[in-house]
């Protein structure tokens, strides 16, 4: 197989002229045969708007064609195991993207890891979310941190990372094997969206029970079992189970965790944070700001932006989960703070998009103490919920938190708890007020409208984890033997593929020093 890339068609054009487009760029006679998938897909609006595509392509003597321009050698990937049995169960704490796909390549190479999430599945979990939604009442073991899928299953569910690895086909195609949308293979910023990542989930759950893996969800680990530097197992409220092997994949929010880890002396180091609000605007500005004179060609597809600045005061400013037509959801895992994140479904409809605007903090800002991010963050949420008293988000226009002023809303907020207007330059520290209003002017000048026509709702805390749970080149703790911290809350991740790629890296290593 070869692939080709830079094959165009023009926003008008459909699919079905990628065959005759793709036998001009390959010099072919009308009646030679072959077949071609989609790889990639991305969409240019430079000069002449146009989709540009990658196919892979099955002909034959495909060596011909490697002299051309935009061709080569296609070598998929392979995923190679031979099932073994092991002697012993691989403890697994934690259930979101690092944790499962951890889990998947263990059961595949014959392990049958003991799976254990604070949280529940994914069915009771959303009802547990829906009513914190409808009424404020808020379960703090299963909520939009804690559960079935972890913090991703309530958000864009996106896939995108800047990470070159040959396993991102692995995980994009396991995903749709367990009923993701095909297209998540080709897109540019591929998503599955809150609402189908659910079910993917769900079925990949089921599957890797039928095949060995033991699943107790709604049961918080409590206790590690550690002697003379070496995992043995962890204790719950329910039992004691014992492995040598335990994987730690708790996620970044789960404070208890990181306070056990330090009594029991396993090495921990703080790290550089970011926090600030979400901005929330119209989707049809964006779009029309993104796609100018092609937006009644592309009105259909909500867009996206990314954006970045650097500050006067060395801090840089960058956008952060945008959610095109999505709502920004309470993130809450306890009842005392307030903080936010974006989530939206699949077909992206809320006609709002919103997105973080975060601020680069570190040891300046909050100390060089091992927990000192972690309180600084937690000292925020719960500075938000003491002003409202109530689950409400603060709330501000963009153009008056730049003028220190409090004016009614523009528009209505996706936030369903509701809102309370505050000048969020009485919040923050001012080093953090200065580089977000240098931050927000650069973004106007991007994106002309950002300032007078958005607003903000926060705060934003929980982009990545305050601590890391440092580890060797085998993937274990530096001075822990068997504990594997993995993922986000590990320190080792950033969103859903990311943290899966972890997951996987880590199994790897596992299969390998076990066999």
């Amino acid at each position: 197989m070869i692939i080709v890339r830079q094959v165009k068609l023009d926003l008008l054009e459909g699919e079905e002229k990628l065959a005759l487009k793709l036998r001009h760029k390959l010099h072919l006679d009308k009646d030679e045969k072959f077949s071609y998938k989609i790889e990639h897909r991305s969409l240019d609006l430079r000069k002449k708007a146009h989709y540009s595509y990658s196919l892979i392509v099955e002909i034959k003597n495909e060596q011909r064609f490697l002299h051309l321009k935009d061709v080569e050698l296609y070598k998929p990937f392979k995923l190679e195991l031979k099932p073994q049995q092991y002697p012993f169960r691989p403890i697994i704490i934690g259930y979101g993207p690092s944790g499962i796909f951890a889990n998947y390549l263990l059961v595949k190479a014959g392990f049958k890891p003991i799976v254990f999430e604070r949280g529940s599945r994914i069915l009771n979990r959303v009802k547990a979310v829906e009513h914190f939604l409808k009424t404020g009442e808020l379960n703090e073991e299963s909520n939009v941190q804690f559960g079935e899928g972890g913090a991703g299953t309530f958000s864009d569910a996106k896939l995108t990372t800047r990470i070159k690895d040959p396993l991102i086909s692995f995980i994009t195609e396991v995903l749709i094997a367990y009923g993701a949308p095909c297209e998540i293979r080709y897109e540019h910023h591929p998503h599955i969206g809150t609402d189908k990542i659910r079910t993917v989930i769900q079925n990949l759950t089921d599957d890797m029970m039928q095949k060995g893996s033991s699943f107790h969800f709604d049961e918080r680990v409590s206790d590690l079992l550690i002697k003379d530097h070496q995992i043995k197992g962890v204790i719950t409220a329910k039992g004691t189970y014992q492995s040598p092997v335990v994987i730690l994949a708790c996620g970044h929010s789960s404070e208890d965790i990181y306070e056990l880890l330090y009594k029991k002396g396993v090495y921990l180091e703080n790290k550089a944070l970011a926090v600030g609000f979400r901005v929330e605007h119209p989707q049809e500005l964006i779009d029309r700001l993104q796609y100018k004179d092609n937006y009644a060609f592309l009105k259909e597809i909500p867009s996206e932006y990314f954006l970045r600045a650097k500050t006067s005061l060395n801090k840089g400013v960058f956008s952060f989960c945008m959610c095109p037509g999505g709502e920004i959801v309470n993130a809450s895992f306890k009842k005392d703070r307030v903080l936010t994140n974006g989530m939206s479904y699949y077909k992206r409809d809320s006609q709002l998009a919103n997105s973080a605007i975060l601020v680069q903090i570190d040891t300046s800002d909050y100390g060089e103490a091992l927990f000192a991010p972690l309180d600084y963050i937690k000292a925020l949420e719960k500075k938000a919920y003491d002003i409202t008293r109530s689950n409400k988000a603060l709330a501000q226009n963009i153009k008056d938190y730049l003028k220190k002023e409090v004016h009614p809303l523009i528009f209505n907020s996706s936030y369903r708890l509701g809102t309370k207007l505050y000048d969020l330059n009485a919040f923050f520290d001012a080093p953090i007020n200065k580089a977000l209003h240098e931050a927000l002017h650069h973004f106007d000048k991007l994106l002309p409208g950002f300032i007078d026509k958005g607003i903000i709702v926060g705060p934003e805390t929980r982009s990545s984890a305050p601590l890391r749970i440092k580890r060797d080149q085998s993937r274990q703790s530096v001075n822990t033997k068997g504990l594997y911290p993995i993922g986000e809350g590990a320190g080792y991740g950033g969103g859903i593929m990311s943290c899966a790629l972890d997951g996987l890296h880590t199994a790897f290593k596992i299969i390998e020093i076990s066999s």
